[in-house]
């Protein structure tokens, strides 16, 4: 049954109202002014304003439709643009090395984190270990770290030179390049992790002298370095010197979002 003259007029009201509603939240997607124009257009065409009014109210709704979907999904947008953000800001904290115009900015940072690491702290448990044992077990970690990490005259450590070598590559794929980005930050993740593991082991031994203030002057580097390495440590005991080393190692990982990369077993 068709609908009377005043269910018609009753729906554009209702329809001229959600029209006011939406076009103070978005003029442009709830145009009420081309509505209207719609709208008298159909009187003087006599054309069946039943017809009309229906199909007014389906596309409003439809735009309605639209217009909440974007809008929700704007929140996720901006949500992911402030975590990104904030990621780029956490690997900035750390110190640049950029080796080639073509590396990434998350991998130059590393790679300056990591150097940063080697050069001012992880040096410092060589003042701590007394017994062959520790002593041969850091220099198989500062060995390791040499792979990863300090440039060696002209040239970056082994491990970026072979990064170096892959961007170099003509026509190299950019999964090749972000493939070989990851495997240096997983393997480096793991050497890490495995510092980590060994301060806990020192943390958890029983050695009356590293509760005593730590002793830089057994500190064998040039002055710019060992200024730098005696600013950071301080105050601190060997002990605390231990810790603060593990922190700073932990800290990498946290900062470059690398807590997976842990060796099985």
């Amino acid at each position: 049954m068709a609908m009377s003259d005043a269910e018609i007029n009753k729906l554009i009201v209702k329809l001229r109202n959600k029209y006011s509603e939406y076009s103070k939240k978005n003029p442009a997607w709830f145009n009420r002014e081309a509505f209207e124009e719609r709208l008298t257009m159909a009187f003087q065409n006599k054309m069946n304003m039943e017809g009309f009014i229906l199909a007014e109210i389906s596309n409003f709704e439809k735009i309605k439709s639209k217009y909440e979907k974007k809008k929700s999904e704007k929140p996720f947008a901006d949500q992911v643009e402030r975590i990104i953000g904030e990621q780029l800001a956490r690997m900035k904290k750390y110190p640049e090395i950029r080796f080639h115009p073509k590396a990434g900015v998350e991998i130059s940072h590393f790679y300056g984190a990591l150097t940063d690491f080697t050069l001012h702290y992880f040096d410092v448990l060589f003042v701590l270990a007394s017994d062959k044992d520790l002593k041969d077990r850091l220099m198989q970690f500062e060995a390791r770290l040499g792979n990863f990490a300090v440039a060696r005259g002209k040239l970056s450590c082994p491990r970026i030179e072979d990064h170096i070598a892959k961007l170099r590559l003509p026509g190299v794929p950019e999964i090749e390049i972000e493939k070989d980005k990851n495997d240096y930050l997983k393997e480096s993740a793991f050497l890490l992790h495995d510092i980590i593991g060994f301060c806990d082991e020192l943390l958890d031994s029983r050695n009356p002298e590293w509760e005593n203030p730590l002793n830089t002057s057994k500190l064998f580097v040039e002055d710019q370095r060992k200024k730098r390495i005696i600013q950071i440590f301080a105050g601190l005991t060997g002990y605390g010197a231990i810790m603060k080393v593990r922190d700073q190692a932990l800290a990498l990982i946290d900062d470059f979002r690398l807590a997976a990369f842990q060796r099985q077993g």
